[in-house]
């Protein structure tokens, strides 16, 4: 996610039981109290799970993540990560069939195009953080990666409001 305050921590890591798990007793005062990554702040960190959300981002983020991932779970910070992404197809699917049915209550012709662009290959998807998965970008760390799509939602029918 991009944030405006380059100063803000990414989430406060407590290291000293690491350091003092890899070095022993020669740096028995050694403690980093947080650590910080200009241009970064991952979503959350609940316990030692990472959770981050990339909707619509540049599918470059994804290899951010998941390599900051890595770097943490080697270095014993993390146990693991969730990546929630959107299902690209399932996304567009949906997508087309709600302006579909749209078009054709709000009496629309039917070669306009939906207002939302699904048709970008270089956002985020849950198809391309598991292309990075597959091909070891995780490094071992365990990637949990959810994809939004059709299924969640409630299937309630939008309607304008009459004026």
């Amino acid at each position: 996610m991009n944030h405006s305050d380059t100063d803000s921590p990414i989430t406060l890591l407590e290291l000293c039981s690491y350091l003092l798990k890899v070095f022993g007793e020669r740096f028995p005062e050694a403690t980093v109290n947080s650590t910080y990554q200009e241009g970064y702040l991952i979503d959350c960190l609940k316990g030692r799970m990472a959770v981050d959300i990339e909707w619509n981002a540049k599918d470059g983020n994804l290899d951010r993540d998941i390599s900051a991932y890595r770097a943490w779970y080697q270095l014993g910070l993390i146990d693991g990560a969730v990546l929630i992404t959107k299902d690209l197809e399932s996304c567009r699917k949906l997508i087309n069939d709600i302006w579909e049915e749209y078009c054709e209550y709000a009496s629309l012709p039917a070669d306009i195009k939906p207002p939302v662009d699904l048709g970008t290959s270089t956002t985020t998807s849950s198809e391309k953080a598991a292309e990075r998965i597959k091909r070891g970008d995780g490094g071992g760390c365990p990637i949990l990666v959810v994809g939004i799509g059709r299924g969640c939602w409630d299937e309630s029918q939008y309607r304008p409001e009459q004026s």
